[in-house]
């Protein structure tokens, strides 16, 4: 049950990494075409440029699962690589929770915030804002298995990540 659970948690997270990366292509060619529109043309295109910021906030929320399944989100390392490993298993813990409850927050008030505004729309597009809005919750509830994900990942490898990490800076 936990190794299937830890497939699909992984695959859910490496695809929306995927879209995400593929999100930040788009994004970049909608600019450059709001570029191109402006100073090539002379009459610059206002919808690539709402479209664009759209995108964008997909691409971030879409994202944060990655984030916080590769500890990028909050870097604790320094903490973690002082205290023994019992604590060390506590602060995972307690950050764990901490990002669940962000989360909740985050699909709680985005959900209610995309429906608050769905009779709104986005200008330049025509469709509703609710839209964007709607990757607020989306993105949170995805990458609710990237947190459980880290908090998973053995001690062991968190530790010899923050002596990698101290070596290089070092």
């Amino acid at each position: 049950m936990r190794n299937g659970f830890l497939t699909i948690a992984e695959r859910m997270i490496s695809t929306t990494h995927n879209l995400a990366a593929s999100l930040l292509a788009v994004a970049a060619l909608l600019v450059f075409w709001q570029v191109v529109t402006r100073f090539v043309l002379g009459d610059a295109s206002a919808w690539s440029e709402v479209l664009a910021r759209g995108v964008v906030i997909w691409m971030v929320f879409l994202g944060a699962g990655a984030g916080f399944r590769l500890s990028a989100m909050i870097p604790l390392e320094f903490v973690r690589s002082v205290l023994p490993a019992p604590l060390q298993r506590v602060v995972i813990f307690a950050v764990m929770l901490l990002n669940l409850v962000f989360l909740g927050v985050l699909i709680w008030f985005g959900t209610a915030m995309a429906i608050r505004v769905s009779s709104q729309q986005v200008a330049m597009l025509g469709v509703p804002i609710s839209w964007f809005y709607a990757a607020l919750p989306v993105g949170a509830i995805l990458a609710l298995p990237g947190v459980v994900l880290e908090y998973l990942r053995p001690i062991e490898d968190v530790r010899d990540e923050a002596e990698t990490g101290a070596e290089r800076a070092g």
